[in-house]
Parts: C-alpha cells; sequence; structure tokens
C-alpha cells in the first residue's frame, strides 16, 4: 500500500523481503553467517569484528544486487559510504579470501 510516497507492507512481506534479502547475502544460511564471521575475525584479530562484518555484507548487497558489481567496483563504492572501518589493502583481500571460500 501506498500512502503519501510512503509504501506499508504487510508483515509477511516485510518477513519475506527479509528472508530472500538474508538469502542473497548468505546462502548458507546462518551456519555460513557464523563461519564468515569466525573467519574474518580469526583473519583480522586487530579489527572490529561487527564492523568487519557490515563491510562484508555491504559488498555482498553490492555484488549480488541489482547492480551486480564486481568486487573492485563494490568496495570502491562502500568505501566511500561507511566511515566505520579504513578499508586497507589486506582487509580487502580477507574479506575477498573469506567472499571466495564461502561463495
Amino acid at each position: 500500500m501506498n500512502v503519501f510516497g510512503m509504501e506499508f507492507k504487510s508483515r509477511e512481506e516485510r518477513e519475506r523481503e527479509e528472508q530472500e534479502y538474508l538469502y542473497r547475502i548468505f546462502p548458507g544460511g546462518n551456519e555460513q553467517k557464523d563461519r564468515v564471521e569466525k573467519e574474518l575475525t580469526s583473519r583480522l584479530p586487530g579489527l572490529d569484528g561487527k564492523g568487519l562484518m557490515l563491510y562484508y555484507i555491504l559488498l555482498r548487497d553490492a555484488m549480488t544486487g541489482r547492480d551486480g558489481m564486481c568486487f573492485e567496483d563494490a568496495a570502491a563504492r562502500i568505501s566511500k559510504k561507511q566511515r566505520i572501518l579504513k578499508a586497507t589493502p589486506e582487509m580487502l583481500s580477507v574479506v575477498r579470501a573469506v567472499m571466495d571460500e564461502n561463495s
């Protein structure tokens, strides 16, 4: 339903969209999500785990969403938008390796 330019969705629609989004980011479900988080924090111990997961999710979203960006374009776009973590070459290589291993 659209009222004054704002779209209101039923609970079922919101839940369905959330499940579709989560499946797109983590096709393996919560097991994959937990595995990714564990790998990121073990390979980059000095960085915030929640920030790493946010960065990973933003990258996956940009790569698997409507735009379908490549890793480099998605990383450049996300580095401009988020300020929680500064993307270093080491961090990007680890995130890419984890992404490749868990895709």
